[in-house]
């Protein structure tokens, strides 16, 4: 799984409630993902709305996703939705990373992620082989790569329709 996009970098603790602000919370359980979405990042980076484009890469510190599950799916579906393409952090919340991943969005911890990238540069990375590349700097990197079994969740947009796939297919006989 390739990335490319502009990168929208924010530090440590970026909180759900930081991704869609709480006043948006009757949207979220409304699963109005969509006008979820036109609220992403408002309260901290008033900018992403009009300046985002589809396929661009957020970068966190340490602790994305920290707060309480409730207001995980609104963060995670708004993300999908509004066109970013993964969240790739220093640490994040396992809990918070596998809703992401149950629902196909690609949130995955690189450490040293944000050493790499500055607030805007172009990223270019392949998730599978870890292998980066800052189009902006011209310097390479490589980062543990994503599971390949995570990929194959990723790729089947999401754990129901993966696990459909699996339980679908035909027997391999040897």
């Amino acid at each position: 799984m390739k990335l490319l996009g502009k990168v929208w970098k924010f530090g440590d603790g970026l909180r759900a409630l930081d991704i869609v602000p709480p006043d948006y919370d009757e949207l979220g359980m409304g699963y109005e993902w969509n006008a979820c979405a036109e609220h992403l990042f408002e309260k901290i980076e008033p900018r992403f709305k009009t300046e985002m484009a589809r396929g661009d890469i957020v970068i966190a510190g340490e602790g994305l996703g920290a707060g309480h599950a409730h207001y995980y799916m609104a963060a995670i579906m708004a993300s999908k939705v509004g066109g970013i393409s993964a969240m790739l952090c220093e640490t994040v919340n396992t809990l918070f990373q596998r809703a992401a991943i149950d629902q196909g969005f690609a949130v995955w911890p690189m450490g040293g992620i944000q050493a790499f990238v500055s607030q805007g540069d172009v990223l270019e990375i392949d998730l599978a082989t870890g292998n980066a590349h800052n189009r902006t700097t011209g310097e390479a990197a490589a980062f543990v790569p994503v599971s390949p079994l995570i990929l194959n969740i990723l790729e089947a947009d999401g754990s129901l329709n993966w696990a459909m796939q699996r339980v679908s297919a035909t027997p391999q006989t040897a």
